[in-house]
């Protein structure tokens, strides 16, 4: 082989080595954002459990019977039976 054969060669090597290579950082840089991304997403998600929690505790806790009065289907039948 000639050394013109050799470069072209090389230089055909290289262009699509370089586009992966470029390829691959991009794709590093998307992971490196998704993880970030889920990351946030866990930690809001966690934080939604703790008011959930924390909701269902009052609803709990608070005595909902005061002031409602008691009902009786056969008493308190609508006007129109």
């Amino acid at each position: 082989m000639t050394k013109q054969q050799n470069r072209n060669d090389q230089a055909s090597f290289s262009a699509p080595i370089e586009d992966l290579q470029v390829r691959i950082a991009f794709l590093d840089d998307l992971v490196e954002q998704l993880n970030q991304q889920v990351s946030r997403q866990n930690l809001e998600i966690a934080d939604l459990h703790k008011q959930m929690k924390l909701l269902y505790q009052r609803i709990e806790e608070a005595d909902l019977s005061e002031g409602v009065a008691a009902f009786d289907p056969i008493e308190n039948r609508p006007p129109h039976y």
